[in-house]
């Protein structure tokens, strides 16, 4: 963890993309959503801008970003990705001290991120700080409310919340509002965006054991182990065949927030 505790993903680097990526067809939908909202408010700030899977996109489509991530070896993959050539200004950085002064950008995003921020308070009131008057913030929130759900909440009654539950609980996303109108902020939700899903729950759990995901990092091997052997053997009896996609589509929910 950084020194205030948010997640870097140094670890994930080489597997990020193949396991939370988009589809071509998602991130063509979700790259034209926020170009309409980013046209007439640039520069745009991408907080854990990551290996560039919303970032890149963006500024193929003549969008000016900045990108800040805790992670070096997560930029070095975006980097990769845009041939070896810097595309776009990239810092390494804490989303709740940004190295900026007020007012620089016209508007900022964070997808998958809050989640990963124990004060993630503190980096929307960064955010607000360097986003200049009547620009926005656009977040990307989970929403899952299906079997994911349901297995995810199974997980967390046997390894405890608080072990994967770092920042923001996406499944309260009152939160998040409330969070933002205490700024000064109006919500509204943009059109969802749907993304074809082949996860099943035998890739799944094979991800968890392997450490995959974040929140598997700060629990002991014994108790994920066994969380993980408790809960697939209630995932069985409860959805059936593993081989199975639980979830042919998955949403892709963002909030835009317009700031007075």
């Amino acid at each position: 963890m950084s020194s205030r505790g948010s997640i870097p993903f140094d670890r994930a680097a080489e597997v990020y993309d193949e396991t939370r990526g988009l589809s071509a067809e998602a991130s063509a939908a979700i790259t034209d959503l926020l170009r309409r909202e980013l046209e007439a408010r640039q520069p745009c700030l991408e907080i854990g801008v990551g290996t560039g899977l919303i970032g890149l996109p963006l500024h193929r489509a003549g969008i000016r970003m900045v990108g800040v991530d805790l992670s070096a070896p997560m930029l070095r993959k975006l980097v990769e990705k845009a041939e070896g050539r810097l595309p776009f200004p990239l810092i390494i950085g804490d989303a709740t001290r940004l190295p900026f002064t007020d007012d620089v950008f016209g508007a900022a995003l964070a997808r998958h991120v809050l989640h990963l921020v124990p004060l993630w308070r503190d980096a929307l009131t960064e955010l607000v700080r360097v986003v200049r008057s009547r620009g926005v913030l656009l977040i990307n929130i989970g929403s899952s409310k299906g079997p994911w759900q349901e297995i995810g909440d199974h997980l967390d009654a046997r390894i405890g919340e608080t072990a994967r539950r770092v920042g923001l609980d996406f499944s309260r996303g009152a939160d998040l509002d409330e969070a933002m109108a205490a700024l000064g902020a109006r919500a509204r939700e943009l059109p969802t965006v749907w993304q074809e899903s082949d996860l099943t729950m035998a890739r799944y759990f094979g991800e968890v054991e392997a450490g995959v995901y974040s929140w598997t990092w700060n629990v002991l091997p014994d108790l994920l182990a066994e969380a993980v052997a408790e809960t697939r053997a209630w995932a069985g009896d409860r959805f059936g065949d593993f081989d199975r996609v639980l979830e042919p589509r998955s949403p892709s929910v963002w909030r835009a927030y317009d700031l007075p």
